[in-house]
């Protein structure tokens, strides 16, 4: 089974950053895929614990792999976005 991973890094309007957005695509059925989205930050707060949230809401299901990709940055609602990085991992079943 492959999976795709992307992570893009969100900044706000002070170029500060504020976390990491996650992507993981993987195969649902025989010809549709699943993306699952995840953030992960560091709690200005308190600096030695981060957490890792998974967005359950934002499920998104698609035939195509290229438009999970273009979707996933679509999808975020932060001013500054960086250049998302993809990563192909084989998982063998």
């Amino acid at each position: 089974m492959e999976i795709w991973e992307g992570k893009i890094k969100g900044y706000n309007e002070l170029n500060c950053y504020v976390g990491t957005y996650q992507a993981t695509i993987e195969r649902y059925h025989n010809s549709l895929y699943k993306m699952k989205l995840s953030f992960y930050s560091l709690n200005c707060v308190h600096k030695e614990t981060d957490t890792k949230q998974y967005l359950k809401d934002n499920l998104i299901y698609s035939s195509s792999i290229g438009v999970l990709k273009v979707k996933f940055r679509s999808v975020l609602l932060l001013q500054v976005k960086s250049k998302v990085k993809w990563q192909k991992r084989h998982v063998n079943v």
